[in-house]
């Protein structure tokens, strides 16, 4: 136990801090694991914002929130990839004539 008042406040603290930085972390946790459960946009919106918070309020490094994002990201294109999606009915573009005139010389 601390005897000095400042290392006393410190003690008190630090077990607030641990009370708001585990909440934060479960969140996070959870989004995880509700993305990998089943990736679809909205999920993976909702763990980049958990990752985010986490990171923002220093409880990951921010690396590590970049590099987790980054993977989920990957596991959404592939998993995106492996369901084909009907092909999407898209209209050619007029292409510009790219001529120069020999007025704007």
């Amino acid at each position: 136990m601390p005897v000095i008042k400042s290392a006393k406040k410190k003690l008190r603290a630090d077990a607030r801090k641990k009370i708001v930085n585990l909440k934060v972390k479960t969140q996070m946790k959870s989004a995880l694991k509700k993305f990998a459960a089943n990736p679809a946009r909205e999920v993976l919106a909702q763990a980049y914002s958990a990752l985010d918070t986490a990171a923002k309020k220093a409880i990951i490094p921010k690396g590590r929130a970049n590099r987790k994002k980054a993977r989920l990201a990957a596991l959404l294109s592939k998993s995106s990839k492996s369901k084909p999606t009907p092909p999407k009915n898209v209209a050619s573009k007029k292409r510009r004539s790219t001529k120069i005139s020999s007025q704007t010389r």
